[in-house]
């Protein structure tokens, strides 16, 4: 079935804890990866995001790497991750913004479901 997911993070548990649930009952392995916002860049906030998940993969017994990107958008950094690492699927989480504020800032989830080839599970 999946032997490697790609796991894209903001630093909510969802997409991670469902992530590396399907990649234990398949035996995949898992890259996660969180794209670092300028702001954070700055303060330097970002690393423990990786750590937390990798901590995750480590206890629930998936193999993980974990991949960190910086002054990429985060859409095309998943994107890119996706295809450079060989994964055959992305698990992901949508905030549910809608409205107003979709149109302003934008889904990474919809824009990574447009662009990515890899098959995207959504998780709610």
């Amino acid at each position: 079935m999946y032997r490697h997911i790609l796991i894209p993070t903001d630093g909510s548990e969802l997409a991670v804890a469902r992530g590396l649930a399907l990649a234990k009952s398949v035996e995949a392995r898992v890259s996660i990866i969180y794209v670092v916002e300028p702001l954070l860049a700055v303060t330097g906030d970002f690393a423990s995001v990786l750590d937390h998940a990798a901590n995750e993969a480590k206890e629930a017994g998936v193999p993980c790497e974990t991949i960190q990107v910086e002054n990429v958008p985060p859409d095309q950094a998943i994107v890119a991750a996706a295809e450079d690492k060989g994964c055959d699927l992305i698990v992901m989480s949508w905030h549910g913004r809608s409205g107003l504020s979709t149109l302003l800032i934008g889904s990474v989830t919809n824009k990574v479901m447009t662009y990515a080839k890899t098959p995207v599970l959504v998780c709610r």
